[in-house]
């Protein structure tokens, strides 16, 4: 492992960095490029500067109005400062500890004069590393470094300290765990089945946003498996029945966020239930949407496979915009025999079957001889009908299909 990738960031900060010494501070580059260059990762050229220092808010306002571009201060209550010179973004945040009171949602902040206090109040070892700018060594007290070269995920104090400041972190331990391929110490694990209640007080936002985050990376599977295991999955998902069958779906399906968490929820209920938890959750509306569409479509394909052309038409239009979604997960779930070809032949032969009626409501009053209101809905009603039983029409065929069923 080593520093060399960060020698641009160095560079680029150096004169921040010789402005904060002039004045009598020191500061740190922190937060996940460090952890990244120590795994040696390629640096994005698009990072922010997350920077730590022992000088307050009001010094560190000061350095900055003098060099950066613009300056934000909505941050200053807990320590950070914003700025932004060309098209990089720097947060500045004096060194801090923070924890939350037993039935608080809001941290506790207090200022600290040692980096070293900092890094204790991270959440984990290995994102409890700093860098000292512009060329001083790496300052890792807890040994953030060896348990990335070990594969090894704990946190930087005893966990039940860690995670009683901010319960969020035991659902950051799902993903980071995930993300980078680790091991849970046995006793973060043991620490997150006894304080599984904590996250209550947590706003149901940040559950909803970590959850998204675990969610969209490439193997969520091995963290839902320790949220399972410690008692967090209900908590986060709401009721979902078996959680080793729930992983099992899981692992069926594509990198599609939503259709993660339709898998995930497959037989927590009804779709209806489902949204219901999701809604209680603050899932997004469209979230909460596109998760019961998927699941009805689903569930429909492998209780109620279609039969017949007509039937296939019709769960395809059911199911849009969400089709590819539901095939998988409909896959995932059952026997739906060859729906994926079905479809697929079908969209293809199709292709007007999702796009707009062969004849707009404007075509068929002209036709019909017909003024706005309920007729007009029976007889788009009746084309569609007819267009589902029938396979493509021709404007022709579903002028001649309306003149004979308006005299009818």
């Amino acid at each position: 492992m080593s520093l060399d990738r960060l020698a641009p960031v160095r560079e680029e900060a150096r004169e921040l960095a010789e402005r904060f010494a002039a004045s009598g501070y020191r500061i740190y580059l922190v937060g996940g490029i460090v952890r990244d260059a120590m795994r040696n990762r390629p640096l994005d050229t698009a990072f922010d500067l997350d920077l730590t220092t022992d000088a307050q808010p009001e010094a560190v306002k000061s350095i900055l109005e003098e060099w950066a571009d613009t300056l934000w201060t909505q941050g200053e209550r807990f320590g950070t400062i914003g700025a932004r010179r060309g098209d990089r973004r720097v947060e500045i945040t004096t060194h801090r500890t923070e924890r939350y009171l037993p039935d608080s949602r809001k941290p506790e902040v207090a200022f600290a004069d040692a980096i070293e206090a900092d890094l204790s109040r991270r959440d984990f070892t290995i994102n409890a590393m700093a860098v000292e700018l512009p060329d001083g060594g790496l300052v890792d007290p807890f040994g953030g470094a060896s348990d990335l070269e070990a594969g090894r995920l704990r946190t930087p104090l005893d966990p039940e300290e860690t995670f009683s400041d901010d319960p969020l972190r035991m659902l950051r331990a799902a993903r980071f765990l995930a993300q980078f391929d680790l091991a849970a110490d046995t006793n973060l694990v043991a620490a997150m089945g006894a304080m599984a209640d904590r996250l209550s007080i947590v706003a149901d936002e940040r559950v909803r946003d970590e959850l998204d985050r675990l969610l969209a990376i490439p193997d969520p599977g091995p963290g839902f498996e320790l949220l399972f295991k410690t008692g967090l999955g209900e908590r986060v998902l709401g009721p979902v029945g078996d959680g080793t069958a729930a992983l099992a779906v899981l692992r069926k399906v594509g990198d599609d966020p939503v259709v993660r968490l339709a898998a995930l929820l497959a037989d927590a209920g009804t779709p209806s239930d489902v949204r219901s938890a999701l809604s209680e959750r603050r899932a997004t509306t469209a979230v909460s949407r596109a998760v019961f569409a998927v699941l009805t479509a689903a569930r429909r394909a492998v209780e109620h496979p279609p039969q017949s052309p007509a039937e296939l038409r019709r769960w395809v239009v059911d199911a849009d915009p969400h089709v590819p979604q539901a095939v998988m997960v409909a896959t995932a779930l059952g026997a739906v025999g060859t729906l994926t070809a079905d479809v697929e032949a079908l969209i293809a032969a199709e292709p007007d079957l999702l796009g707009p009626p062969v004849l707009d409501g404007e075509q068929i009053m002209e036709l019909l001889g017909l003024d706005p209101g309920p007729d007009v809905g029976a007889a788009v009603d009746e084309l569609r009908r007819h267009r589902l039983d029938s396979g493509p029409l021709t404007p022709e065929e579903a002028r001649a299909h309306l003149l004979k069923w308006r005299s009818s």
